[in-house]
């Protein structure tokens, strides 16, 4: 069995301030977890989207029926690709765990679009699956509900991100400043 969890927020920010956000929400005060956040290649394809690869380091602790196996807490490596279209005002971002697959595999759809030129819609699809033999329903539904209940942290720190950007007029803004 695998599971899903979908999600939709809704951001009082243009696509602009979101995007931007999203490429700079780590460090925050809500992602006490995120180690390290290292960009691998970023660069502008033909047709103008910029396109990023990143590779994240975060730790979290285990559920107990885990531990024997693994210890008490884990450090993840996640990859994480997106695109930025500035013309359609869309961003879509994949992330997938790299290692530990045997135990939980975790992808993440997101996708940003500018809703009415003043907010950012996001929509989150986030894919679990385990192949540990015994454990693999009880580890996707633990795996589902860590992810639903830190759901509130990552919204709350690309908040922060947005606000933050926002109080500072943003690298666009400064752009234009020194232009």
């Amino acid at each position: 069995m695998v599971l899903f969890f979908e999600h939709t927020q809704s951001y009082g920010h243009n696509f602009e301030t979101a995007s931007l956000a999203y490429l700079n929400r780590y460090p925050n005060p809500y992602a006490k977890h995120v180690l390290s956040s290292d960009t691998l290649e970023s660069y502008i394809d033909d047709e103008g989207r910029l396109r990023t690869t990143r590779l994240v380091v975060k730790t979290g602790r285990l559920p107990q029926f885990i531990k024997p196996f693994l210890g008490n807490s884990l450090n993840s490596w996640i990859i994480e690709k997106s695109v930025v279209d500035p013309k359609s005002k869309i961003l879509l971002s994949y992330t997938a765990n790299v290692d530990h697959r045997k135990f939980i595999k975790v992808e993440e759809y997101l996708k940003y679009s500018c809703d009415d030129g003043k907010s950012t819609l996001v929509e989150s699809k986030v894919k679990f699956s385990s192949n540990f033999v015994g454990f693999k329903q009880r580890i996707e539904q633990w795996s589902h509900n860590r992810f639903s209940s830190n759901m509130s942290n990552s919204r709350e720190g690309l908040k922060f991100v947005m606000n933050k950007l926002k109080e500072k007029g943003g690298l666009w803004y400064r752009e234009k400043e020194l232009a």
